[in-house]
């Protein structure tokens, strides 16, 4: 009798924990795949990187068609993007991940066929590495944001913005540090108000390591922001203690001054109110190098005129091949409170 139950016992314990095993493993292996997301965040949503499963057949078919000689399939995105009722796709195709070359948006209409191809208004030798769907301000309006780097030397970043309108895509904005090759461009809510922003860094490797923030709105309208922040290791204004650099300082800081018509509070520091007037250095020095952050300083000459251990008088001139002038500055400095300060420039010929 006890053998009957044991036996009893033991084959309803197989059964359940057998049964729940296989139960388990079938419906995993029912379970649908996942087919091409559709973009329905408030924000970003990113699609899978490469899909492996299209729509249908024959939309499947008409990428085949459409895509580029050697290039493959790398993103696929889907949305309403001009609230018609009817979903586009954006399909990226390149040689691999990250290196995206071509963009077509897409539509069914009897037929698959191309709206348009986003046409790249990077004009520097870069790489276009991402393709999002994005709300980039309080309305339903859904954009096509295309990430892109620098491809060699300096490292620099930015976007290109797009949006489709009346069956086109229209170019909505691109910032990339195509002057240079060399910068961030980014988009971020920096105010987290519901409106991106187009944010750049300047960054330079002069005497104070500056770098100069512009916060723009996204499709590049409406007023500037303008931040300065110093990359040295203190991260603030640091006062040079050699004569020579305070020259140095106050040239690079009058040139970004107006580079950017940004007051730089440090200038009141360097200098004396008589000496705050406006100057054309550039008719004296090369200031060119100062906008690469492989900058290691103005090519200036110093020629020290006269000086003691409380004031000196400085000529100093660009060395630049280039910039051959007559001209030379006469800076005066004195030494007040342990600090150097220019207390008169003067521009003359030689």
């Amino acid at each position: 009798m006890v053998n009957k139950k044991l036996f009893v016992l033991v084959l309803v314990i197989l059964i359940l924990s057998g049964c729940g095993v296989n139960k388990e493993a079938e419906v995993k292996s029912i379970a649908p795949k996942s087919s091409t997301p559709t973009i329905v965040s408030p924000e970003i949503v990113e699609d899978s990187e490469k899909p492996t499963m299209q729509d249908s057949n024959a939309l499947d078919q008409f990428i085949k068609k459409i895509q580029p000689q050697n290039e493959q399939l790398q993103k696929v995105l889907k949305e309403d993007l001009d609230h018609d009722g009817k979903p586009e796709y954006v399909l990226a195709f390149g040689l691999e991940k990250e290196e995206i070359y071509n963009i077509f948006v897409v539509r069914e209409d009897d037929g698959y066929h191309i709206i348009d191809k986003l046409e790249d208004p990077v004009i520097v030798v870069h790489l276009n590495t991402d393709v999002k769907i994005m709300k980039l301000d309080q309305t339903d309006q859904k954009f096509i944001v295309v990430y892109s780097i620098g491809d060699g030397g300096a490292y620099s970043e930015g976007f290109s913005i797009y949006a489709l309108e009346n069956n086109h895509i229209k170019s909505i904005n691109s910032d990339f540090p195509n002057a240079t090759g060399q910068g961030i461009r980014t988009l971020k809510d920096t105010d987290h108000d519901g409106v991106f922003e187009s944010v750049d860094y300047y960054e330079f490797s002069d005497t104070q390591e500056h770098t100069i923030v512009v916060y723009q709105k996204y499709d590049g309208t409406g007023p500037e922001k303008k931040e300065i922040l110093y990359k040295n290791k203190s991260k603030k204004f640091v006062y040079p203690s050699d004569p020579k650099a305070v020259i140095l300082n106050y040239l690079e800081v009058d040139y970004l001054m107006k580079w950017f018509d940004l007051p730089f509070p440090e200038m009141d520091q360097l200098t004396d109110p008589a000496a705050r007037q406006t100057y054309d250095f550039e008719d004296v020095i090369d200031f060119s190098g100062l906008a690469y952050l492989s900058y290691w300083g103005l090519d200036l000459s110093y020629e020290e005129i006269s000086g003691d251990e409380n004031r000196k008088i400085y000529l100093v001139k660009g060395n630049s091949e280039e910039e051959k002038t007559n001209k030379e500055i006469t800076f005066t400095l004195e030494k007040q409170s342990g600090k150097w300060k220019i207390m008169s420039v003067e521009m003359n010929d030689k």
